[in-house]
């Protein structure tokens, strides 16, 4: 079953279209986070295989609420709690176990591509 999710990424750019003030440039990195991290912190979080459909709407709310309307340090502090939630489950198995290792990979690309933003905001990952 596949299911369609709106891109967060690319709403959230035309909006602050307007915004001038603030670099808003790292919302324009990847919208991979934002789709497959949601139900990848349900697995972590709960250790099911199919997470409930409550859980996983309550991750991508968040995730959603991140790319609309906060900043990048709100951005990366939920990125590295993710991370967090990966390393706790390393050297599990099962659900647990693909779902640490697509943290890490999308965490990595959107570090890497973070290297491309102009500016101070290429170094603002967090220390990872």
């Amino acid at each position: 079953m596949v299911m369609w999710v709106p891109d967060f990424v690319i709403s959230r750019m035309i909006w602050s279209l307007s915004m001038a003030r603030r670099d808003e440039s790292w919302l324009s990195l990847t919208p991979e986070p934002e789709r497959l991290l949601p139900p990848a912190r349900a697995v972590l979080r709960t250790g099911a295989a199919s997470p409930s459909a409550g859980v996983i709407a309550a991750e991508r709310v968040l995730a959603e609420r991140l790319v609309l309307r906060a900043r990048r340090s709100g951005w990366d502090a939920w990125l590295r709690e993710t991370e967090a939630l990966a390393a706790e489950a390393e050297g599990g198995d099962g659900p647990t176990a693909e779902a640490s290792a697509l943290v890490r990979d999308v965490v990595a690309n959107h570090d890497a591509l973070a290297l491309g933003l102009p500016g101070r905001e290429r170094f603002k990952t967090g220390g990872r």
